[in-house]
């Protein structure tokens, strides 16, 4: 009876940065895909506020989704599983997070504008509760659980184990940055100092929840993190 002959070092490492370059490759896919169809629905090529909402976000989404897909194709599914555990330490650091992310938004909002820019948007008659709604469940919901998978649970992870324990920290570093950069590009905000605002936000968080997930090997406190981060900024912006 023949076994199947052990994975050598060189072949773990090559097999790491193929997963890398695929993610990175699904991360530049999502901001291409959603600045194009974003660009299209603008120009009047979708009519519906809902349907471009729902492009927008399939089109961030399903390369997300495929390059997830592919990195994990090898791996074992209960182990990836656990990874998203969720303790008392986890949920209570998660909060810490938002408490501090949201408090440095609203910092640089009231220094740039003058007002924490949490208000809820001004609406002239009823508003679209389907729009809201489908908006809501991607913002808060699909999102955050999918961009964490992806930054913190499969990119962090294998950049860390590429790099020595010196420089393993330059890993959340690293994912932090991407993170950030990637939401510039989505966010498209209006001024510079609104994506200057923007960056720095999304980096302290993918600062923040890279450090826990480097702490714990579990993705569960960050996507808590992210959830509740996007939560606040739903419900406090919501029409009245």
């Amino acid at each position: 009876m023949s076994t199947a002959p052990e994975p050598t070092t060189t072949d773990v490492e090559a097999a790491r940065q193929r997963d890398l370059v695929a993610l990175l490759i699904a991360v530049v896919l999502a901001v291409v895909l959603e600045r194009f169809v974003t660009g299209f629905a603008r120009s009047g090529g979708i009519p519906s506020p809902v349907l471009q909402v729902m492009a927008a976000d399939l089109a961030v989404w399903i390369p997300l989704v495929a390059g997830a897909l592919w990195v994990l194709r090898r791996a074992s599914w209960p182990s990836a599983a656990v990874r998203l555990g969720l303790g008392w330490g986890d949920a209570i650091f998660a909060i810490g997070i938002v408490i501090v992310c949201r408090g440095l938004d609203a910092a640089m909002s009231i220094a740039f504008t003058g007002s924490t820019g949490l208000a809820p948007a001004p609406t002239l008659g009823r508003p679209d509760i389907g729009l809201l709604l489908i908006s809501a469940i991607g913002v808060v919901v699909v999102s955050p659980v999918l961009e964490e998978v992806v930054f913190r649970g499969l990119f962090q992870r294998r950049l860390a184990d590429a790099l020595t324990p010196r420089t393993r920290f330059l890993a959340v570093l690293l994912t932090a940055f991407l993170f950030a950069l990637v939401h510039l590009l989505i966010g498209s905000p209006a001024t510079s100092l609104m994506g200057f605002e923007v960056f720095v936000t999304t980096f302290a968080l993918g600062l923040l929840t890279g450090t826990l997930v480097a702490m714990t090997g579990r993705i569960g406190g960050a996507v808590l993190a992210h959830v509740l981060f996007n939560a606040v900024a739903v419900v406090a912006t919501w029409p009245r």
